[in-house]
């Protein structure tokens, strides 16, 4: 019952619902909707299973997020079967929807729903997954800014595709909003890698790759690091220190200027 209390709407989905009720099509939106859902049901689903908390599940017109409230140094293989698990429990709707209903449009809409959320952007389930599957080879900031890149290249092939189909106003609304996720996710880089990082300096995860890195900057996810000759904990420690004298330096200084 707690899950269903934070399930949200957002507001770009109401305007598609209003198109499509402008449209006459309710009955092949409910289906729509129906797919999504259970899309969503199926990444939280897994995710309980991992004991992960759930946030909040908002729904968009291209599809839904399910929040965790959970480490960004969470387990790489957890996050993929969690991301995997919304695909396949759509895949499961629809072939028992199409026994009750045999409406063309089902599997139209289903296939539509399950490439598109597959899509190589980082807001989307592709998007996430090709991060999770580069970060195995790429250290966290390169996984990141890799995907980043790819998901801008694949937007504006999206928007080189509504200029052929200029008709389709549902392609070009979720281009859009799917271009301001990209420009959100540019500007939240620096506050994710620093959570990536203190948190690998306030907790202890039982991490068994090891890796030699030549700077902060070359952490990777799964991993634990030595640096200049220091374990990770070490390296963290000192560098949080040295931040922590610099912030204070600055406020004092700043407070003398006024004085």
């Amino acid at each position: 019952m707690k899950t269903i209390l934070k399930i949200k709407f957002d507001n770009t989905f109401y305007l598609f619902l209003l198109i499509i009720l402008l449209s006459g099509l309710f009955k092949e939106f409910t289906f729509i909707f129906i797919l999504l859902f259970f899309h969503e049901l199926g990444h939280a689903f897994m995710g309980l299973l991992f004991k992960w908390k759930i946030t909040s599940i908002t729904f968009y017109p291209y599809g839904g997020k399910t929040l965790f409230d959970t480490f960004e140094n969470r387990s790489t293989k957890e996050e993929i079967l969690i991301l995997l698990a919304g695909p396949i429990m759509q895949i499961i709707t629809y072939f028992i929807l199409s026994i009750f209903f045999k409406y063309d449009y089902l599997k139209n809409y289903h296939l539509t729903i399950l490439i598109f959320n597959l899509l190589p952007i980082l807001s989307l389930d592709g998007g996430r997954l090709l991060n999770l599957i580069l970060s195995y080879f790429f250290n966290y900031l390169t996984s990141y800014y890799i995907t980043l890149f790819i998901s801008i290249i694949t937007t504006l092939i999206l928007f080189l595709i509504c200029l052929f189909n200029y008709h389709n106003l549902n392609l070009f609304l979720m281009t859009i909003f799917l271009t301001l996720k990209i420009i959100e996710s540019l500007k939240n880089i620096k506050f994710y890698y620093q959570k990536f990082l203190v948190e690998r300096y306030l907790y202890d995860f039982p991490f068994k790759k090891r890796k030699i890195s030549k700077d902060i900057k070359s952490f990777y996810k799964d991993s634990k690091h030595y640096i200049n000759f220091q374990k990770e904990k070490d390296y963290l420690n000192n560098f949080f220190q040295y931040k922590e004298k610099n912030r204070k330096k600055q406020k004092f200084f700043q407070k003398n200027e006024k004085t």
